[in-house]
């Protein structure tokens, strides 16, 4: 299930993605059409209702997140806008490029509008269905893995920076709560730089089916908190974790630590202070990494000998 957080304004208007041949299918879906003729420049749509952009879609802004998005799933997007004035820019040149060889017709919007989106947005939207599935049954058979619970991060440069994270140190899954929390916001998308691409997020209502599954599956789950009684540089980490963050202001739940096999902390010369979430998840899964990387060379030079 992947969570989409945005929302627009109550009665703001503004222009949702068409259907590239100018069309609209059965169900007011935008449908994805080909090449323009001619080399024909991308069309100007009509004004509708942006609450129009079904809620299943990820808008998806930042040039990064969007190279990524058109690279890793074209048949998924169901429409782009470029602010009016696109051509002037090398980057959004380069976006239409590529979303025409993927027979997606950009279209123009005023740059105004992209702003509802975040005023960081570029110059770009792409609206996609869906993204990568957390399959229980495929990591719960992986011999070495590593698994996120996000209790609560609701600032969206947090999760973006986890997410970028969790895809450079291959985290197979995250899961987040459905309530209270942010889910995939265009901002998140784009802190992210394409990593929600390579990720797959689960948004729950309840951590404990999952927790309570994996752990039958081998993993452990520890959790970042400054009542922990070891550190987690003191820890010999098993194959499968699963690391617990705790919201920026308030840490874990007292559920979410009774989840946990075992509370530990990140060291720090001041206790007046605590690491930012998505930075103690980089260190933890920085540690995991090595962890694993270290057993795996040391078996594989007990196996060349």
């Amino acid at each position: 299930m992947k969570k989409n957080n945005f929302r627009s304004g109550s009665g703001s208007k503004s222009n949702s993605p068409k259907s590239s041949q100018g069309g609209r299918s059965q169900g007011g879906r935008p449908q994805q059409g080909g090449r323009p003729q001619g080399g024909a420049r991308p069309q100007q749509g009509g004004s509708r209702s942006e609450n129009s952009i079904p809620r299943e879609w990820r808008i998806v802004v930042g040039n990064h997140a969007i190279k990524e998005a058109l690279f890793m799933r074209p048949k998924k997007v169901k429409g782009m806008w470029l602010k009016n004035g696109w051509e002037t820019s090398a980057d959004l040149r380069e976006l239409e490029e590529m979303a025409r060889k993927h027979h997606i017709t950009p279209e123009i919007r005023q740059e105004q509008v992209i702003d509802k989106f975040g005023s960081s947005h570029q110059g770009a939207a792409l609206f996609v269905e869906g993204g990568p599935g957390l399959d229980l049954d495929h990591v719960g058979s992986l011999d070495t893995s590593i698994l996120l619970m996000l209790d609560g991060i609701e600032d969206p440069h947090n999760l973006g920076a986890i997410l970028r994270t969790s895809w450079l140190t291959n985290v197979k899954g995250v899961f987040i709560p459905e309530d209270r929390a942010v889910g995939l916001t265009p901002t998140v998308h784009k802190v992210a730089c394409g990593g929600v691409e390579h990720v797959p997020v689960e948004a729950t209502t309840n951590f404990s089916k999952y927790a309570e599954t994996l752990k039958e599956k081998g993993y452990w789950i520890y959790g970042l908190s400054p009542r922990g009684k070891r550190s987690i540089f003191e820890l010999d980490l098993p194959e499968k974790v699963i690391w617990a963050i705790g919201a920026e202001d308030k840490g874990l739940r007292v559920t979410t630590e009774r989840l946990c096999d075992e509370l530990v902390f990140i060291p720090q010369t001041s206790a007046s202070a605590s690491y930012n979430a998505s930075v103690a998840t980089a260190m933890a899964l920085t540690e995991t990494l090595r962890q694993h990387a270290v057993r795996g060379n040391r078996k594989k030079s007990q196996s060349d000998k």
